[in-house]
């Protein structure tokens, strides 16, 4: 019996290269196994809203070509739904699709879905003041790089590493207040981050060891690095040794709950997106929650 699988295609992401993945995606998706359908994003949040609509229409498959933002948008429509995410990964970071193996060559991506027509991954969901996420979040530094980085015209890796830059020298890190399994701690920090998978991005890893299905968050507490071992703190963290650094600190947690001790607004980003600097960042994790088509 054939399934019924809809691709939500954003046409700006990866620098317009959405309306060109329609054809490709007409050209080899197997009829045999799917009957397909295909539509375009119009704005920001149309992507869960057409999922949402899939899930009620008792949907199979849907597929999120885009990059974390329209794969995040469309994940939070299926979290504990009877519908499968697929991706088709052509953002910048696609950081998810990493993890999770997941070819960024569309035709090899579109390969997979084929191939694996009648399987699936169950994975773990991330939750951040009620905001799903399934890679990364995070408060501090990195958040501060995304808030700008989401605001400015330079795109791409580039662009990222723009703020990066400019960030480092411009944000101060704080003190957080910190509960997590009956415990109470302060530290002073440039970034926290809650990791359900193992990268921001880029292949650029946070947590080389942290896994989608095993029930816990990896939360990591980073202290800003002096500007003298700068480089070796670069070193460390794309040889994927960063969680081991010196100025990184690291527990397992279900739920966490952080807030500035000197009452500072929190930078928050969720999967790479920016939202509005918040309160209080409430966390917690929900097991096997989200059907996934996967490389792993």
């Amino acid at each position: 019996m054939k399934k019924r699988i809809l691709f939500i295609i954003n046409p700006i992401s990866g620098n317009k290269r959405g309306p060109h993945i329609k054809d490709k995606i007409e050209k080899m998706v197997d009829r045999h196994h799917y009957d397909f359908s295909v539509v375009m994003t119009e704005y920001k949040g149309h992507a869960s809203e057409l999922a949402a609509r899939a899930v009620k229409e008792e949907v199979d498959v849907v597929v999120a070509a885009g990059g974390d933002g329209t794969i995040n948008e469309v994940a939070s429509s299926l979290v504990d739904s009877k519908t499968t995410l697929g991706i088709l990964p052509i953002g910048s970071g696609n950081g998810l699709a990493r993890h999770l193996s997941i070819p960024l060559r569309t035709d090899r991506a579109l390969e997979l879905l084929n191939a694996k027509f009648e399987s699936f991954d169950t994975i773990d969901v991330g939750r951040a003041n009620d905001i799903y996420f399934f890679s990364i979040a995070g408060i501090g530094y990195d958040a501060k790089v995304a808030y700008d980085f989401n605001r400015g015209k330079d795109r791409g890796f580039h662009g990222y590493f723009k703020q990066i830059v400019k960030n480092y020298f411009e944000y101060d890190s704080d003190t957080y207040r910190i509960s997590y399994d009956n415990r109470q701690i302060e530290r002073k920090a440039f970034f926290i981050t809650f990791a359900n998978s193992s990268q921001w991005g880029y292949n650029v890893r946070i947590k080389p060891t942290a896994s989608v299905k095993d029930g816990w968050l990896d939360v990591l507490i980073c202290k800003k690095p002096n500007f003298f071992i700068l480089s070796y703190v670069v070193l460390e963290l794309f040889v994927n040794r960063i969680d081991q650094s010196k100025i990184m600190e690291s527990f397992r947690g279900r739920n966490i709950t952080v807030s500035s001790k000197n009452g500072r607004p929190l930078y928050l980003h969720i999967d790479g997106d920016s939202v509005e600097p918040v309160g209080t960042v409430n966390v917690d994790l929900l097991s096997a929650k989200l059907k996934v088509i996967s490389g792993i």
